[in-house]
């Protein structure tokens, strides 16, 4: 407990500087309970004998402020006291529950903002080894249950203090009965405590694991619905989900009945507490109208012992169930942090240095356990507005050099200059420059126009850039027919376009955002021969306007190049013009 208590701490990060304030509010709070108890035995002893608060501590407080001692004024007096002191205590509750609800959604904001900042900002190699399912888990649903977890100890603590206040002010009325009261309650609660906490830490992790696959499951069926539909397998991907979500409503419904069910037993040990206070003292020969006002503040006690006893439980159970989600976040979130304080952050002006050349020496590139090198001492030079061509079979290595150009891979060894200096110190400036055009291009379910100007707010995008792009990118006869002109959605992937429509809209993307180097992986490759000898021909207009490199297994797509560079194994093999490389396949 106590290194999860630990984890929760630092995952509060700057946020637990306020919980002294918090703990203060609680304090305060607890004080209103008092006060309304303390009020109850009176005012329940006043209307059982009217007589009964002549010549106490009560009666002279009163005279003392000037006011009325009979007891029809008391009666009144004490009322309005009671019914003002619960209000106070209404409004007290209404905020800290208002303050717990804004620290706990305040500080996963903030996670999430920083998960997903740090998620997009990860090494290429190192995003690759996990599921995007897993990441997506990590921002939605640990951040969720660690909201819950946070709730749960503010509570634990806010209700922890008035219980405590609470058995103080019993223990002075009555050491006797608040022993039996104490005896039933946390009796109650500590078996069955000790009965449920290992199942309620196994249900949490094994939510977590579920809902994982779930996701996964999700994602993965909608993403490749149009294989999945022609190969008829929808009913795998269906059963995969099912099965999860199955697994994981079953876990959630056990953990929330073990969490729910004290509220009902606290009931019977109230109602328990009650009969035997009232069968000992007839055993006694007590008098049961003196035991009225005692039994008045022990019930409104009780009362409020319940929820406080089931608050507190349900919030043990809570921080027992989460624990495996704080573990898994608190993993996330410490590396993430030492990654980011070691990290130095390139920033790059509105006005980057212009593209003039990016020059790979030796360079060698190896995935993580890989038998063999992808790329093996690669040296090649690219300048300003030139047309590079990349071919080679699958597997050749051609798609990890652009990753290694693109800066999203590092080379183990040999170098890498942009500009005539070390690329590491410029990554950031050289992809300022670039636009990078894959064969599923990347498009949101937005409208064209946010498209094509990606990223920028809707009423912040340039309109006469914006009708330049369209233009330079043949866009305009599509805007013409599309039903809402550039307003129009495109659907998810930009599903409602044509293959070389969707590469248009990235074109037309590049000259928004004024990138001078095209990087094509593959990107005309799903296209038929017609469509793809449009968009070769808009390129080769480009030709000496942009620098372009162009990944292709069809040879007609790098004919206009002016290098062509033939990868075989991770090794450039032959480079040259398309003449001299080409005709030396045939």
């Amino acid at each position: 407990m106590f290194s999860h208590l630990k984890e929760i701490f630092y995952l509060l990060g700057d946020d637990r500087r306020r919980l002294p304030w918090l703990i203060v509010i609680f304090i305060v709070s607890s004080l209103l309970d008092i006060a309304g108890l303390g009020m109850i035995g009176p005012y329940v002893a006043l209307v059982v004998n009217p007589d009964a608060l002549s010549g106490t501590s009560h009666a002279q407080l009163l005279a003392t402020v000037g006011l009325s001692t009979e007891p029809q004024d008391l009666l009144v007096i004490l009322g309005l006291g009671l019914i003002a002191v619960f209000v106070l205590k209404a409004a007290a509750a209404i905020l800290i529950n208002r303050s717990i609800l804004l620290f706990s959604f305040k500080r996963v904001v903030q996670i999430r903002a920083f998960l997903m900042s740090s998620f997009q900002s990860l090494p290429y190699t190192e995003y690759l080894r996990r599921n995007s399912s897993e990441y997506i888990y990590a921002i939605h649903g640990l951040t969720t249950q660690f909201q819950g977890i946070m709730q749960s100890i503010l509570r634990l603590i806010s209700e922890g203090l008035v219980g405590i206040v609470i058995l103080i002010f019993l223990a002075l009325n009555s050491g006797s009965v608040l022993g039996l009261v104490v005896i039933l309650l946390g009796g109650m609660i500590l078996v069955y405590d000790r009965i449920f906490r290992r199942n309620i830490r196994e249900y949490g992790r094994l939510t977590n694991e579920h809902a994982t696959r779930m996701v996964q499951g999700i994602h993965e069926g909608m993403e490749g619905l149009k294989e999945i539909r022609i190969l008829n397998k929808e009913e795998h991907f269906r059963r995969t989900v099912t099965d999860s979500a199955k697994i994981y409503s079953e876990i959630y419904v056990k953990s929330q009945i073990i969490r729910t069910a004290p509220r009902y037993l606290l009931e019977l040990i109230l109602v328990t507490f009650v009969v035997i206070l009232v069968l000992g003292a007839l055993s006694l020969g007590q008098d049961l109208n003196a035991l009225v006002p005692t039994l008045g503040i022990f019930g409104i006690a009780a009362l409020r012992l319940m929820p406080a006893a089931n608050t507190i439980y349900s919030s043990l159970a809570q921080l027992r169930f989460g624990r495996n989600a704080t573990s898994l976040l608190y993993a996330d979130l410490k590396q993430l942090e030492q990654r980011s304080a070691s990290a130095t952050k390139q920033t790059v002006s509105k006005d980057p240095e212009p593209f003039q050349t990016l020059t790979l020496q030796n360079v060698c590139f190896a995935y993580p356990n890989a038998r063999q090198s992808a790329l093996n001492e690669v040296s090649l030079t690219i300048r300003a507005g030139e047309s590079i061509g990349l071919i080679g079979p699958s597997g050749s290595g051609k798609t990890t050099l652009v990753d290694v150009l693109l800066g999203l891979l590092e080379p183990q060894l040999g170098k890498i200059q942009y500009n005539y200096q070390p690329m590491q110190e410029r990554v950031a400036e050289w992809r300022a420059n670039v636009a990078y055009l894959p064969q599923q291009v990347f498009l949101i379910d937005n409208t064209l126009r946010c498209n094509v100007a990606l990223g920028v707010l809707e009423a912040e995008i340039d309109e006469q850039r914006f009708s330049d792009a369209l233009q330079k990118a043949r866009l305009s006869e599509l805007v013409q027919e599309l039903p809402d002109g550039v307003e129009t959605i495109i659907g998810e992937r930009g599903i409602r376009l044509s293959g070389g429509q969707r590469q248009r809209v990235a074109l037309a993307r590049a000259f928004y955002h004024g990138r001078s180097v095209l990087v094509m992986d593959e990107a005309t490759s799903a296209l038929d021969y017609e469509t793809e000898h449009e968009v070769v021909e808009e390129i080769k207009q480009l030709k000496g306007q942009k620098t372009i490199i162009v990944i292709a297994h069809r040879l007609t797509t790098v004919q206009n190049c002016d290098r062509i560079y033939r990868l075989d194994k991770g090794e450039i093999v032959e480079q040259g013009s398309y003449a001299d490389v080409v005709g030396s396949l045939k």
